[in-house]
């Protein structure tokens, strides 16, 4: 799936690596800020007990 993906980007080898890191970081950075939210959202923020 991963391989199939990164073959349907569009120009040659070095604008695919460097579109494929693009994304990979926006996806990160993106699942940190989710975190973030579901931590804050859903679970204890400390300093309840004690």
């Amino acid at each position: 799936m991963i391989k199939r993906l990164f073959n349907a980007l569009p120009g040659p080898l070095a604008a695919r690596i460097a579109q494929s890191a693009v994304i990979v970081i926006v996806l990160l950075v993106a699942l940190f800020f989710f975190y973030e939210w579901l931590g804050s959202t859903f679970l204890d923020t400390g300093g309840g007990i004690g």
